[in-house]
């Protein structure tokens, strides 16, 4: 779903209209808001994902991942988990015994900030509801005690879906030491 199809449905949910002029209008509080909820989604639920990379003399960049890595959870070669260490800096990961080929890495990734409407979040689609719910409830904060009520509201629907879907959620178990040396 792109950043201009959340503003639309923030606006629809906001009664206000959802023409580009209304969009544009909107357009930088909004984007700061959807941000705020992936930044505090990123916090609550620590998104994982995996992706290869090619390790060439014993090393691989994780700068060529397509996600901005925050802790590397694990690596693996044909489904065969592989020893690795952080080399000179936390971009490189090396290798001990493997001089070239492609290695499986499972990795918490922060997502990229919407900056262009075109822009789509990296996070799963059931989460993309969510920056919804907390966009709109922010900016129903900025009025009247009424529209607080109502963003209240927003803010606590928003928790309550927040809290339901990290009971589905599964993360890589973290419970054991694998990289030991």
């Amino acid at each position: 779903m792109t950043t201009q199809r959340l503003m639309e449905m923030t606006l629809r949910k906001l009664d206000r209209p959802m023409d580009n002029g209304t969009v544009a209008l909107y357009r930088e509080r909004l984007l700061g808001y959807l941000n705020e909820a992936m930044l505090d989604l990123t916090a609550e639920f620590r998104p994982w994902r995996r992706d290869s990379l090619t390790v060439a003399d014993g090393q691989a960049d994780l700068s060529g991942l397509p996600c901005a890595c925050l802790k590397v959870l694990g690596a693996s070669v044909e489904g065969q988990r592989r020893l690795f260490y952080y080399g000179s800096s936390r971009k490189i990961l090396r290798f001990p015994g493997m001089e070239t080929g492609t290695v499986e890495i499972t990795y918490r990734y922060q997502p990229a900030l919407l900056t262009e409407l075109g822009d789509e979040p990296q996070l799963p689609e059931l989460w993309q509801g969510l920056l919804v719910e907390y966009a709109a409830a922010r900016e129903r904060s900025r009025f009247d005690a009424a529209s607080q009520s109502a963003a209240s509201l927003d803010l606590t629907l928003y928790r309550e879906m927040k809290q339901r879907l990290k009971r589905g959620y599964s993360a890589p178990s973290l419970a054991r030491f694998y990289n030991l040396y």
